[in-house]
């Protein structure tokens, strides 16, 4: 059962391989982004540690179950609501970035509405799942991806048209200090492991194996996905200017070849990885924010045949506003608000290690 825990880490990093997240790097280049990444390798790998560590301690619970518990109503019902909207702006602004994407490169003649109601049709029969078939679900789309990962990963690497030079251009601004919007979008990779908060309650007699090796493996595999988010677009399109490609993961995919493959660009295998991830992340995340929502507002006697239609009014509510910020939002306004979103996740995740603490303090004292 250890996997699943794995499986929450690796699909959070590969997935922001392919958001905003080079792009934020890419902005920052010669003002500390180097050093950030160095920086947040070490820090993520403690944020997994100490969520890791907390749910160990309580086995098959998840967070809204010790809020209530241990705290009062006034208290956990605010903190409840803030950790919903946190994990439904995650998946937001994966969808929408999505949405962009899919417009800018396949389909630029279908309106943005569509495309995004279209996703929303899947994701919206996803999230209602239990949460055990939410693992199985990621554990079978990961199956299939992590050899298409690792041969993309390949190619890229060996492809000629690489050149270490430019990533030699980059490493001479690694004597800056971190870029805090480099550092915050970077941690932002290693805290998949922050779904946890609902996931837990699927491990009832699973405690995830804490030791050096597991965490070793967490940040090498951690660092080689981060790192290469940011050394493989530079060298195989160059340094200079690099922060103007609005999509820096697919235009470097597009670079790729496969001449004696059956589809020779690169690009079109990559774009069915990314859509695969993309459902997976989302999936996961608007799963975490409607059992949250299920938390603070059950309406009892809101039945259709047997069948409680509370969930609906939360996926109705993400609808709405997925389709308001698709239409009103673009390229450049989504990237300045996922920003502000990156930059709010530091003190933001401290304080939930803070409340961790409260937490085993009262559990201890009772």
């Amino acid at each position: 059962m250890n996997r699943y825990y794995y499986y929450l880490i690796f699909v959070n990093l590969v997935a922001n391989m392919i958001s905003t997240v080079p792009r934020i790097f890419f902005i920052h280049k010669t003002s500390g982004t180097l050093s950030s990444l160095l920086l947040a390798i070490p820090v993520g790998l403690v944020s997994v540690y100490l969520f890791i560590r907390f749910f160990n301690f309580f086995q098959g619970k998840d967070l809204s179950e010790l809020l209530k518990k241990y705290f009062s109503k006034w208290f956990y019902l605010p903190v409840l609501s803030l950790l919903a909207i946190n994990w439904f702006a995650a998946g937001l602004i994966t969808l929408i970035n999505f949405t962009f994407m899919i417009k800018r490169f396949l389909t630029p003649d279908m309106s943005l509405l569509l495309i995004a109601s279209l996703f929303l049709i899947f994701i919206s029969y996803g999230v209602l799942m239990k949460t055990k078939s939410v693992l199985y679900t990621i554990e079978t789309v990961l199956i299939f991806s992590i050899p298409l990962i690792t041969f993309i990963f390949f190619k890229a690497y060996s492809n000629p048209n690489f050149v270490w030079d430019f990533v030699k251009v980059a490493i001479m601004y690694s004597n800056h200090w971190p870029s805090y919007s480099s550092f915050s979008a970077a941690l932002y990779c290693f805290l998949g492991i922050a779904n946890l908060i609902v996931f837990n309650r699927a491990f009832p007699k699973i405690k995830f194996q804490l030791s050096w090796k597991s965490m070793l493996f967490i940040g090498i595999v951690g660092g080689i996905i981060v790192m290469s988010s940011y050394i493989l677009p530079i060298g195989l399109n160059g340094f200079e200017k690099i922060e103007n490609l609005v999509y820096p993961a697919i235009t470097t995919s597009d670079t790729l070849r496969m001449k004696f493959g059956v589809i020779e660009r690169v690009l079109f295998l990559f774009f069915m990885f990314f859509l695969a991830l993309t459902f997976i992340s989302l999936l996961i995340h608007w799963h975490v924010a409607v059992e949250l929502c299920k938390n603070i507002l059950w309406l009892e006697n809101f039945k259709w045949k047997k069948t409680n239609l509370t969930p609906f009014i939360f996926i109705g509510t993400f609808w709405a506003v997925t389709m308001f910020l698709t239409f009103h939002l673009n390229e450049y306004t989504l990237l300045v608000y996922t920003n502000y979103f990156f930059n709010c996740l530091p003190p933001f995740f401290l304080l939930t290690f803070i409340l961790f603490w409260f937490i085993r303090r009262r559990a201890k004292a009772a």
